[in-house]
């Protein structure tokens, strides 16, 4: 299974971006590496230290034995570019370099060029990056887990002219396409309170996580020509927002191993305006999201499903451009199911599989491998995958103590 590829590797400067944004998820954009290797569930089967990007009542399930925990750090990519829309748009520079330098170009020279604007019209391709850290202190009287995060989201896709498909105006180098990536960076910085209530039959969870969130719109519009996604971190073509948000959760475990869970994501519903950019705005919406799942555990199994209840929007409204854009493309509403297998203490082997029920992004399946070494250090790496242009991997380190 494809971990990491060239296409992918140009996208970590997005993924630092988020990493030191301007202060440090809002909808399912957790890249912990356990919880992606396992198709995405987490919201009744998270351990301790990574509750707050799940559920965060989960902060207060740990055992006797557990102690003061650190994730430093966890980063993920995944790229979702069906149609090659950016290497595309990339490659449309050349082409029509080369026939500008065509002393008297024919119909015939300008259908080459057309025929690159056809190959990208009404194409898009989605890329999001994330990175998190986390320190949980579990305790009797109330369990604490600081917590950052920060993710980037960016659209990208090509604004073609209905008249830049006419060979005379290929001919008369008179192009008013453009290609534009609409993004944004959330960074958050919060506190995930939790306690815990013991039953004869076993223990029910609830808590909540405050956050202050910092939302980086991106608006990076240039002509068709000109395009080079890399430029997206101008800050002209940026603007950004702060304000307070709100994650609570419940969940049971039964004695018997089974369990269940309930989380209410980003209570608080916001919207930020892009930067008004050569006429063209959009609008990235913060809602809530709610989500249930269930779990069966064992010493060897873990078993568990996740069933996000209502849509997460992404870019609400995107006006200005010259062919209307679905904004609805980028909504997501998933659900999955996740297996990890323990053959011994120092090893998880854990596989998943994740659909969107918006039916915006195709299935994908997951694996991964966590290993801990004494009992102090622990790696985990996953990685996604639906097809070649489809496909995302995560790597996150641990330390208990």
């Amino acid at each position: 299974m494809p971990i990491i590829t060239t296409k992918t590797l140009r996208y970590l400067p997005l993924c630092m971006a988020a990493a030191f944004a301007t202060s440090v998820q809002a909808n399912n954009h957790s890249f912990d590496a356990r919880s992606h290797a396992m198709g995405g569930v987490g919201v009744s089967s998270a351990d301790y230290l990574t509750a707050p990007f799940h559920n965060p009542a989960l902060t207060a399930r740990f055992k006797e034995s557990d102690g003061v925990a650190v994730l430093f750090p966890s980063f993920g990519v995944h790229a979702n570019d069906p149609t090659d829309t950016i290497d595309n748009v990339e490659d449309f520079s050349d082409v029509y370099d080369e026939f500008k330098n065509i002393s008297r170009p024919t119909e015939a020279d300008a259908q080459v060029v057309i025929d690159q604007l056809q190959l990208i019209q009404g194409n898009y391709a989605q890329v999001q990056v994330g990175t998190q850290l986390a320190i949980a202190i579990p305790n009797k009287v109330v369990s604490i887990n600081l917590f950052a995060q920060a993710y980037a989201d960016a659209l990208v896709f090509a604004d073609i002219a209905d008249g830049d498909l006419d060979p005379i105006n290929i001919i008369n180098q008179d192009l008013n396409s453009q290609a534009l990536t609409m993004g944004v960076v959330v960074t958050e910085i919060g506190v995930s309170l939790a306690k815990s209530h013991q039953f004869a039959t076993g223990e029910l969870y609830y808590g909540l996580s405050p956050k202050y969130q910092t939302v980086n719109t991106i608006n990076y519009i240039t002509d068709i020509d000109n395009f080079e996604f890399d430029d997206w971190d101008d800050d002209r073509y940026q603007n950004d927002q702060s304000n307070m948000n709100l994650d609570v959760g419940i969940a049971y475990q039964h004695n018997a191993g089974f369990g269940f869970g309930f989380v209410g994501k980003n209570l608080i519903e916001n919207s930020y305006d892009t930067e008004l950019i050569n006429g063209v705005q959009g609008q990235y919406q913060i809602s809530p999201t709610y989500t249930v799942s269930a779990n069966y555990q064992n010493r060897f199994i873990t078993a568990a499903i996740d069933v996000q209840l209502n849509e997460s929007e992404g870019y609400s409204n995107i006006d200005g451009t010259l062919n209307q854009f679905d904004s609805s493309n980028d909504n997501r509403q998933l659900a999955a199911i996740g297996l990890e297998f323990t053959p011994a203490s120092w090893a998880k082997l854990r596989a998943g599989y994740q659909t969107d029920l918006t039916d915006n992004i195709d299935d994908s399946v997951t694996a991964g491998l966590g290993l801990s070494i004494a009992g102090v250090f622990n790696i985990d790496i996953s990685a996604n995958y639906s097809d070649e242009n489809n496909m995302g991997a995560a790597l996150q380190t641990s330390f208990t103590f």
